[in-house]
């Protein structure tokens, strides 16, 4: 009898041993199913509380209000697939944002494409020889008109240091979703009556206006002699003249087409000027008004470079690209220049340009707040000729500057640009059609550069630096007590309940 019953007990506890076993694999698959379940619908809803001092994973109000008005629909396209983005340490904060304004508004989609599988389809974002489409591209798009960035784009690095420091994905974002549902595209002039080449007189003149509209211009003509500018022109181009401007001196009919130009620019408009040697010297209130922004010709005189040149003669000089990180004109190509093999950008007949307010022409020039910076300058073995004749002149010599004036006004930025070439062939079909050639890439990246994307104020970059949480010692104290003891003791609590429950049933 006592056998039986020690067997009876054995098999009553092997039961309830067995039972104990089975609910607790059960209760961990249960744990571990919810976990996932909640995992996907919080990556796919945003479920986190963000506690970072830069507030990194929220979009910030100024966001959320400069991109409240805009009603066309958005495509946010990153260049692989969606778990290879997910997984692209560059593309993190990149990524999180698109999400969180996917999230925020209803116009705005993310689509995910591969750079290699879908070439075809991303070819249409590609519009110049090195402008190509790589797989950490972000585009932005709206219909026709689009944006397309590498993710340096989105951050902001020390000039002596590649690692970023900052994140600015937020101002990339919104400066490229206005521009591209912006109701009219930005006017871009090309000036007429002075002899200038312009986009009805040949192949060369043709494949430039190509160019300004892929870079989202309207391309119009103007003769400032009897037009007015559009208030809604931002970019007025003289494209090698061969008669002057009129300057002040014809104020007495009305305004004259240098003081156009000046309040142009004055009102933030930016503008292009390429010249010829053979008629700079034609040119003198157009001259007079080029040296306001710092810069001045050299009448009759071209630059030659024998050891740099794609042509015997040596007057088809190849530009040293601007390396100086703290230079405005570095900053226009930084793209082409981290290349592995930088392509040439082609200067042919060119006058040297002149920084007038100093003599050190390759360092940058602070004039009042206009600066002048080097864009391209002919190399050390450069020299001059006037005349068929070589003068005893060295180079380095510039060949390209860019001068930016900066002002502040209601705590809002505003820039004008005004940028020289010493020779209309820069813009020539030769070097712009060809894709040996870097002229056409690096006009585009001039274009958007002095393009000025509208960016809202305010929106403020978030910095690295700092990875504390911004939460106080007592907050601290109370997500430790949550995350340390409360889950353990309710746990415990569990435990106790199925272990009571079993002994009395």
């Amino acid at each position: 009898m006592k056998k039986n019953m020690n067997s009876f007990l054995r098999g009553k506890k092997l039961r309830y041993g067995s039972t104990a076993m089975a609910f607790t694999i059960a209760f961990v698959a249960l744990i571990i199913v919810i976990n996932i379940i909640f995992t996907a619908f919080a990556q796919r809803y945003m479920w986190y509380i963000d506690m970072t001092r830069e507030q990194m994973f929220t979009l910030s109000d100024e966001v959320v209000n400069a991109l409240s008005g805009v009603k066309d629909d958005v495509v946010i396209t990153f260049c692989m697939d969606k778990d290879k983005v997910d997984e692209n340490s560059a593309l993190f904060y990149v990524h999180n944002t698109a999400k969180l304004l996917a999230d925020r508004f209803d116009n705005i989609t993310i689509d995910y494409r591969n750079a290699l599988t879908d070439y075809d389809y991303l070819q249409r974002f590609s519009t110049a020889s090195t402008d190509l489409v790589y797989t950490t591209s972000v585009i932005i798009s709206s219909g026709t008109e689009y944006r397309k960035y590498n993710s340096p784009a989105f951050f902001i690095a020390d000039s002596n240091d590649t690692a970023p420091w900052a994140y600015q994905g937020e101002n990339t974002f919104a400066s490229a979703i206005l521009a591209v549902t912006a109701d009219e595209m930005p006017i871009a002039y090309f000036t007429v009556g002075h002899g200038e080449y312009t986009h009805d007189d040949d192949e060369a003149a043709t494949a430039f206006v190509t160019i300004i509209a892929d870079a989202g211009y309207d391309v119009r003509t103007i003769d400032l002699s009897r037009e007015d500018i559009d208030p809604a022109a931002r970019l007025l181009i003289i494209n090698d003249p061969k008669y002057d401007f009129a300057g002040y001196e014809n104020e007495s009919a009305g305004k004259s087409e240098i003081e156009k130009i000046d309040e142009f620019l004055d009102g933030f408009g930016s503008m292009m000027v390429f010249v010829s040697p053979e008629n700079v010297g034609k040119l003198d209130n157009l001259s007079e008004f080029i040296e306001e922004w710092g810069i001045s010709f050299n009448p009759g005189v071209t630059v030659c470079d024998t050891q740099n040149s794609v042509s015997t003669d040596g007057f088809s000089v190849v530009g040293q690209y601007n390396t100086d990180e703290n230079e405005l004109g570095s900053t226009i190509y930084r793209r082409i220049t981290e290349m592995s093999s930088q392509p040439k950008a082609i200067f042919r007949e060119a006058t040297p340009i002149t920084h007038i307010w100093d003599d050190d022409m390759h360092s940058m020039q602070d004039y009042g707040d206009r600066v002048v910076s080097d864009v391209f300058s002919a190399s050390e073995d450069a020299r001059l000729y006037s005349g068929g004749v070589p003068l005893d002149t060295k180079g380095p010599f510039s060949l390209m500057t860019i001068t930016q004036e900066h002002k502040i006004i209601d705590n809002e930025d505003f820039t004008s640009y005004v940028l020289v070439s010493g020779t209309p062939d820069f813009v020539s079909a030769q070097y712009l059609i060809s894709s040996v050639y870097s002229n056409r890439d690096v006009l585009h990246s001039c274009l958007i550069a002095l393009g000025k994307e509208n960016v809202p104020a305010g929106i403020q970059f978030k910095v690295f630096s700092d990875y504390s949480l911004d939460i106080t010692t007592a907050q601290a104290a109370s997500w430790t007590r949550a995350l340390i003891i409360i889950l353990p003791v309710c746990t415990a609590a569990a435990a106790i309940f199925v272990c009571v429950r079993r002994k009395y049933k």
